[in-house]
């Protein structure tokens, strides 16, 4: 990796608008948190969770050459792609060791327990980020093959972790709002570093967990229907604060990823039906129209315009849609239809 790579990688959080801007927030709400109020006690229990999640999205977007997402409300959520999660109780034992070593040795037992956590944490990071599994990211065998793969420059990140927690131990004597931003600044960039380290070595799509049993249909059948349910929730998310563009996105770049393409768009459109606001439905039809058409599904397009059009009268398919949807109805019969798609 080259050093202006490394450096690059390290200051993503303060070049890059879309982490800028979740530090700045993650900096109020710590900094109230740490007021030592009742009020911000609560805060930082509700923000934490959100912390690690965000941190491990963070270094996958990373990892995969990706630019890092736009935070979202759904990081508050307890439920969901709970490995995003692991980092929070893996950091909490390595704090805890530390307390305890610290009591029993003084500062050599903490900065021991600290140099078993800057040879452990990394790469446990790296792992989750790449298998998304909480064994597999405490596995020794696991880590010393990501080391082994990667050796020749991820013996930065420990060496980044060592030196991450001396500028945060000088930090302390800094005024707790200041010290609390170069803490999430250390953070955020300890997990943009990670992700830049195993990027090169296309690791995200090399590494993975076999499954344990062979599952049967309907326990693949629930993970699906589990996995669009996360999907559609986050999606709303986005349509609900008036992106409907972002969440149809979302979708969309799911769908793609979906063991059953076709299946995942009648079943998100389906679930729309089901909203309080049916418009939302009728936009989403349009592209469900658009990919029916797309790859040949006539008549399975015309039932959701005939279908859409039993709950608006004045639905139609996108502009450039409409005369395959005319063509494609009077091919099958449907006069009427076709004479309706044809009319303003």
């Amino acid at each position: 990796m080259k050093p202006i790579e490394l450096i690059k990688a390290t200051l993503l959080p303060v070049i890059e608008v879309s982490v800028l801007l979740p530090l700045l927030m993650f900096w109020v709400f710590v900094s109230i948190g740490t007021s030592g109020s009742p009020l911000g006690f609560l805060v930082l229990i509700i923000c934490l969770p959100a912390l690690f999640r965000y941190q491990s999205l963070l270094l996958e977007s990373c990892a995969k050459g990706e630019a890092p997402g736009a935070f979202d409300a759904e990081f508050f959520n307890w439920i969901g792609t709970m490995w995003t999660l692991f980092p929070l109780p893996l950091a909490s034992a390595f704090v805890i060791g530390a307390y305890y070593a610290g009591g029993a040795w003084g500062d050599a037992g903490v900065w021991t327990v600290m140099g078993v956590a800057a040879s452990v944490l990394p790469a446990s990071l790296a792992l989750l980020a790449i298998s998304h599994s909480p064994l597999e990211a405490i596995n020794p065998f696991a880590i010393r093959r990501l080391y082994s793969k990667a050796a020749s420059t991820f013996w930065i990140a420990p060496a980044y972790f060592l030196a991450a927690l001396f500028i945060s131990n000088q930090a302390d004597e800094l005024p707790t709002p200041v010290g609390n931003l170069v803490d999430l600044f250390l953070f955020f960039s300890f997990a943009t570093l990670i992700g830049a380290l195993i990027r090169p070595f296309d690791l995200i799509s090399d590494v993975h967990i076999p499954d344990a049993v062979e599952r049967d249909e309907q326990t693949i059948a629930g993970d699906i229907e589990t996995a669009r349910t996360l999907v559609l929730s986050h999606a709303y998310g986005f349509i609900s604060r008036d992106n409907r563009t972002g969440g149809f996105n979302h979708i969309m770049a799911e769908t793609r990823n979906d063991p059953d393409p076709a299946g995942a768009w009648a079943w998100y459109f389906e679930r729309m039906l089901a909203w309080e606001n049916k418009q939302h439905a009728m936009f989403f039809a349009q592209h469900h129209v658009a990919d029916m058409l797309d790859h040949g599904e006539e008549t399975p397009a015309l039932k959701a315009i005939m279908r859409c059009r039993l709950i608006d009268e004045g639905f139609k398919p996108f502009p450039e849609d409409v005369p395959r949807a005319i063509s494609a109805a009077e091919r099958s019969g449907n006069i009427e239809l076709a004479a309706v798609l044809k009319r303003g």
